[in-house]
């Protein structure tokens, strides 16, 4: 029988730091039948040539300008063909078994529309038994957290299950389940175009029908260039946060707070209300002192209102989960 065909699709801007051994792992894959395509988003360092010159088997797409990594996403969709996709950020490097592990699992599980790795952290190159994540997580104040981020891999996370959604770094996609989930054309939300894209489509996916699905056999390294471990205080929350440039806390505030409006259940939010107004009270005060730069976001947040509307109208439309099916996953 013919193996699936994967397509792995890299989404990059300026990424001649991480490419060459990022390539080198999907180079090195022991699985037989993929396609590959660089999507650059207009670098301005080395990367396409280094493309050019080491990987010319790769298919290269050299775009006009910086379109953002979910929307570079939507273009590679259209581009290739597979039965999955894996959907790559430059700075993460596969483990040799990676793909082959991860089509065994998703032909095992046709319910999961998106498969996530077990990932640890590496620091310029090197390797770690760190753990980045094995998923996002949720809870009743909708803060959204990787599990595991920053523990010692002590053998915690080794059985195979369902998470609330993905995280996307090395996600593993079923193409049907991209399709299905998509949104006036767009399975990648583009008015993100960066930043809780990965959040909002696991949590739609979810909302439609299909799962997230941990398995800890297929495994992946990042390079996280921001935070590198959960707070565990407000104090130690203030210190990881300045570690983050402004404009990704800018996008991930507007982006967040535009994927609870599109995806929530009006209910849900009702009932968790206490939950989350305690903590968006505490964050805005935060954002007041600290990092007012981020209320630039705000003219954003208003003038694409509408718009989070509509899209919600549709999801809500076409929805197949219950709410409290999707209660469950609030902690």
């Amino acid at each position: 029988m013919e193996l699936p065909l994967v397509s792995i699709s890299l989404v990059v801007k300026d990424g001649e730091r991480y490419i060459q051994q990022c390539l080198q792992s999907v180079k090195a894959q022991t699985y037989a039948r993929t396609e590959v395509i660089v999507f650059d988003n207009r670098s301005s360092d080395g990367t396409r040539e280094i493309v050019k010159r080491e990987f010319p088997e790769f298919r290269l797409i050299e775009n006009k300008k910086n379109i953002g990594v979910g929307p570079g996403w939507n273009r590679c969709l259209a581009l290739t063909k597979g039965k999955y996709m894996l959907g790559l950020c430059v700075d993460v490097v596969l483990d040799r078994d990676f793909v082959r592990n991860a089509v065994a699992a998703m032909e095992a599980h046709p319910d999961v529309g998106a498969l996530q790795a077990k990932v640890y952290q590496m620091h310029d190159g090197r390797k770690t038994d760190v753990i980045d994540t094995t998923g996002f997580e949720i809870f009743k104040s909708r803060r959204v957290v990787n599990r595991g981020h920053g523990e010692k891999d002590a053998g915690q996370y080794e059985k195979e299950e369902e998470v609330f959604s993905y995280e996307g770094a090395a996600p593993f996609w079923r193409r049907e389940a991209l399709k299905q989930c998509e949104v006036f054309g767009e399975v990648h939300d583009e008015d993100y175009f960066w930043y809780a894209d990965d959040i909002d489509l696991g949590w739609r996916m979810r909302l439609f029908g299909w799962k997230s699905y941990f398995a800890p056999q297929v495994i992946a390294y990042h390079d996280r260039q921001t935070t590198k471990r959960l707070s565990a205080s407000w104090g130690d929350f203030i210190r990881l946060r300045r570690t983050v440039p402004l404009y990704k806390r800018r996008l991930d505030w507007r982006n967040l707070h535009f994927t609870f409006l599109k995806n929530d259940f009006a209910i849900s939010a009702l009932k968790h209300a206490r939950h989350f107004f305690v903590r968006e009270l505490l964050l805005l005060g935060y954002i007041l002192v600290w990092e007012p730069g981020v209320l630039k976001a705000m003219p954003d947040v208003l003038r694409l209102a509408p718009r989070m509307l509509k899209k919600r109208r549709y999801i809500m439309r076409h929805r197949k989960a219950t709410r409290e099916g999707m209660e469950r996953w609030f902690t």
